[in-house]
């Protein structure tokens, strides 16, 4: 794709800026150095600076976008890491399609399962990509649909589930409806752990993270269409740890 200045400048600056929510919820989880990562659903770079930063041997990215890698080739020379340009590919696909890679040593996912569809046939197809004793998959999803912000709209919290759809869709850019529309696939916590069940997936560990409205609960419930559950409503992210019995 055709790279202009002002675009190199902003998504550098977006790759960049994720840094610290990446040290969050994946800092204290894993060692990277020297390690061969997987990112699932890469886009435009950022587990990738972040993993190089943290001395990741080599990053492949997959996505399915056919992304640039001046972007995180740009990230890199800000953070005086041109060093580390050739040390990592990224490759257009999904888990499913992408050819034959290889085994890594660690696989990991931020902010991407909430909107994949056939989620336990993606989680399935990981197996491929680890080796037959160790290797960890790691994943954080944030937020999840029934969330108070599971809209990924600039609309307020639970307004998705409690306004018609037409009048949401009068407040949004026809970019931010097609990709509420066509790019969430509804996912709660119990769809998601019936997944990783029926991918052959055993669950390591588990961390939620509680729905940063929660406050504001109680006076919206009863707007709220009948059937949700309060679980779903008031659990705005999940991350954990997985392997498959022969990473054991």
């Amino acid at each position: 794709m055709p790279v202009d200045e002002k675009m190199l400048g902003e998504i550098t600056a977006y790759i960049r800026h994720w840094g610290g929510h990446l040290d969050l919820y994946f800092g204290g989880k894993f060692d990277l150095a020297g390690k061969r990562l997987l990112v699932i659903g890469s886009g435009w770079g950022t587990e990738v600076l972040w993993a190089l930063r943290n001395g990741a041997a080599h990053v492949t990215g997959i996505d399915p976008r056919d992304n640039e890698r001046a972007f995180v080739e740009q990230a890199l020379a800000e953070e005086g890491l041109t060093a580390r340009a050739g040390d990592f590919t990224l490759h257009q696909g999904t888990a499913p399609t992408v050819a034959d890679l290889g085994a890594f040593d660690l696989i990991l996912s931020n902010n991407v399962f909430e909107h994949i569809e056939g989620l336990s046939a993606n989680l399935a197809a990981l197996a491929r990509f680890l080796p037959d004793q160790g290797g960890r998959i790691f994943l954080f999803a944030d937020p999840l649909f029934y969330a108070s912000a599971g809209h990924h709209l600039p609309i307020g919290p639970w307004e998705h589930l409690t306004m018609s759809q037409d009048a949401i869709r009068d407040r949004v850019s026809s970019r931010q409806w097609r990709e509420y529309r066509n790019g969430l696939n509804g996912m709660t916590i119990t769809v998601f752990l019936e997944a990783v069940r029926e991918a052959g997936l055993i669950l390591m560990d588990l961390g939620i993270r509680p729905d940063p409205n929660l406050e504001r609960f109680a006076a919206t419930r009863k707007t709220f269409p009948p059937g949700l559950k309060p679980m779903d409503l008031c659990l705005s992210g999940i991350s954990c740890t997985l392997a498959f019995p022969h990473n054991i």
